[in-house]
């Protein structure tokens, strides 16, 4: 009998030997099967999140702006090619040439030219009705840009001086102007703040000796008042045209005398 249960508790432990490893593959399955579920559940989840991201992102490629047209601001004056004369020359010495423009402030600007520059006898003369730049610039300055916008420069200019004229002291100064040649000129301004009448531009002559001071002033005086509806231009001429300096009118009746002279035999 001892032998018999000897025998037996000998045989139980190749038994269990045989029967462990598989015991604790069996108790492992589960374990390696929640490991690798919980692995692809959570690249899954990675995987879906990532993509939710691409779309929720902007794209980086730059959309299509449509282009705004650009459009330039209108320029400052206008020409006016119809329009009738304002101002008129008594006396020219050329068939004057007008022309017209307005500012977008309403200003207008009439400029009379008078032959061309470099011709013996030159003159260009612009009348403004308006302050279309508040006239806050310096008499060398209006005249430079005067001057540019008739293609010309300013090479010399002497100290101004004020010179008596039917429309009240005018600033005159001997100035050269350059183009294709060189001309001595009597540069000019005036303006009238209560009327908003201005007067702008150069006589110029061969030599110095041919234009001096006064004999721009009498040009000056020679500037009419052509038709307007501006009871204040016609009441500010009226005016004007009672302060007709001594001098000028003595030259011209000097010179009218010396043409009309009968030549004796």
């Amino acid at each position: 009998m001892p032998q018999a249960i000897d025998a037996d508790w000998d045989d139980d432990p190749l038994d269990l030997d045989d029967e462990r490893p598989s015991q604790r593959g069996r108790s492992r399955l589960p374990w390696l099967r929640m490991c690798l579920i919980s692995g692809l559940t959570v690249a899954a989840l990675v995987h879906f999140a990532r993509q939710d991201d691409r779309q929720s992102r902007p794209t980086a490629e730059p959309k299509d702006v449509p282009a705004s047209p650009l459009i330039a601001p209108p320029p400052a004056w206008r020409p006016l090619p119809q329009a009738s004369a304002v101002f008129g020359l008594e006396k020219a010495f050329a068939p004057p040439l007008l022309t017209a423009r307005q500012h977008t402030s309403g200003a207008r600007e009439d400029t009379v030219l008078l032959g061309q520059f470099g011709d013996p006898r030159h003159a260009r003369l612009v009348v403004t009705q308006g302050s279309p730049d508040g006239g806050k610039r310096s008499f060398f300055v209006d005249t430079v840009r005067k001057a540019a916008e008739a293609g010309l420069s300013v090479t010399r200019n002497a100290q101004s001086r004020l010179m008596a004229t039917k429309f009240g002291p005018v600033e005159i100064a001997e100035m050269t102007l350059a183009g294709a040649t060189e001309q001595t000129c009597q540069a000019f301004r005036f303006a009238d703040a209560d009327s908003a009448f201005g007067i702008q531009g150069w006589l110029c002559g061969v030599d110095p000796q041919s234009i001096d001071p006064t004999q721009t002033a009498c040009f000056i005086d020679r500037v009419t008042l052509a038709g307007t509806d501006s009871l204040i231009l016609k009441a500010f001429f009226a005016h004007a045209e009672r302060n007709r300096t001594e001098a000028c009118a003595l030259a011209a009746r000097t010179a009218a005398i010396a043409v009309k002279s009968p030549v004796r035999p």
